[in-house]
């Protein structure tokens, strides 16, 4: 399962960021961001979920329709591609303390050899790239892949020092059994799944019951595809440490204005971490040679950003 194929060529783009390519697609970053919620309500970027851009011949292409076109045999190369990718727009994105969430599927994987050769491999790019692996938070899908590997794959991560999260929570047995068996850092919910949930009294209250229990557990809880102000306020009236969706803020191609729209905080609560851990900083992205100045810290608490009631697209990886 180790690839053959040439090395793939990272490039500068016009916009700052850095780019690849597959066949006749050209691949960018679009970074969405993660915030953390204070007690108080204050909301700080604390993360990014990285996410592809396909282009071909210079016009935007549904990552859907770019996956969908990748032959079975490339599936690995391009999902190894697309990290890599990743990680090197981590760096231009002029935000020294955030950490990046970043996908991993156990179905491509035959063996446990197959996973120590990626996990080392990528271990190894965060190395170079300067990248501490306590800063990057590794997504598990499930997608059909085999009990052992899946569990072998956190694992190895875990040992590496990544941090764990399970995507596409949605309180079905086999899911309670995945965050069981897991044992993850942080707990996805599934968009869709929420939306419903938060419809109805009940709903309210189960997912109330499933954040504190995790909470109790030492688990965060993130909701992702939040759509409306609403739903931004029951997160906070229910304790959800981390939130997503366009309520907040829609991805950007990378190196985006995030780091201009939201100052970055001197001290915010890493993904993975206890908010009551203290005041230590968390880990860092270290970049010897930064494209851009890193902008100074900000002395005084980074207000909350103004929500949007905005309409929520299907999100794509």
């Amino acid at each position: 399962m180790h690839s053959q194929r040439q090395e793939p060529q990272f490039i500068d783009d016009e916009l700052g960021g850095i780019t690849t390519s597959h066949g006749p697609f050209m691949l960018k970053s679009a970074f969405q961001p993660i915030f953390s919620q204070a007690p108080t309500g204050q909301l700080t970027i604390q993360a990014f979920e990285a996410l592809i851009r396909p282009f071909r011949e210079g016009r935007p292409v549904s990552p859907g329709q770019f996956f969908q076109s990748v032959e079975a045999d490339d599936a690995l190369y391009v999902d190894r591609l697309c990290r890599g990718l990743h990680l090197r727009n981590l760096r231009r994105v002029n935000r020294s303390g955030a950490s990046l969430f970043i996908n991993f599927n156990p179905s491509f994987y035959a063996s446990a050899a197959d996973i120590d050769h990626e996990v080392s491999g990528f271990t190894s790019l965060c190395g170079e790239l300067g990248i501490s692996a306590g800063s990057i938070v590794c997504e598990i899908t499930e997608q059909g892949s085999n009990d052992y590997l899946l569990s072998l794959m956190v694992e190895k991560l875990r040992a590496a020092h990544f941090k764990i999260a399970v995507d596409d929570y949605g309180a079905d047995d086999s899911d309670l059994q995945r965050v069981e068996r897991l044992q993850p850092d942080i707990v996805k919910f599934d968009a869709a799944w929420v939306h419903r949930f938060v419809e109805t009294l009940d709903g309210k209250h189960v997912l109330r019951g499933m954040v504190r229990t995790f909470r109790e557990k030492g688990m965060a809880s993130l909701f992702e595809g939040l759509e409306e102000e609403s739903q931004v306020s029951f997160c906070e009236e229910i304790g959800v440490r981390f939130l997503q969706g366009f309520a907040l803020a829609r991805p950007e191609l990378t190196p985006t204005s995030f780091h201009i729209r939201f100052p970055e905080a001197p001290h915010a609560v890493q993904p993975g971490q206890s908010p009551d851990a203290g005041t230590e900083p968390g880990p860092t992205v270290r970049d010897e040679h930064p494209a851009e100045p890193l902008p100074p810290r900000e002395t005084s608490a980074t207000p909350a950003p103004k929500r949007r009631n905005t309409p929520f697209g299907r999100r794509s990886r």
